[in-house]
């Protein structure tokens, strides 16, 4: 993540959920990478979805007061 608005502080593994097609909401089990700063990159896991997905969602509630910013992949 990159930006020059804000620090990027909050805690992944607190803010951060994916989100499968059958709208099953997984909370990450790890982040290995750095916290705090303008740019930060790293590992978010998950654990895998109990059925396969047409689509994922990635999930970050709260940063910059945005109540929640979504990412989506479809295949």
């Amino acid at each position: 993540m990159n930006t020059h608005s804000v620090e990027l502080d909050g805690d992944l593994i607190a803010i951060a959920a994916l989100r499968t097609t059958a709208g099953e909401d997984l909370a990450p089990v790890k982040w290995d990478g750095p916290t705090g700063g303008h740019h930060v990159s790293g590992v978010l896991s998950f654990p895998r979805p109990a059925s396969l997905n047409r689509s994922l969602a990635l999930i970050l509630r709260g940063i910059a007061d945005v109540p929640e910013r979504v990412f989506e992949w479809t295949r």
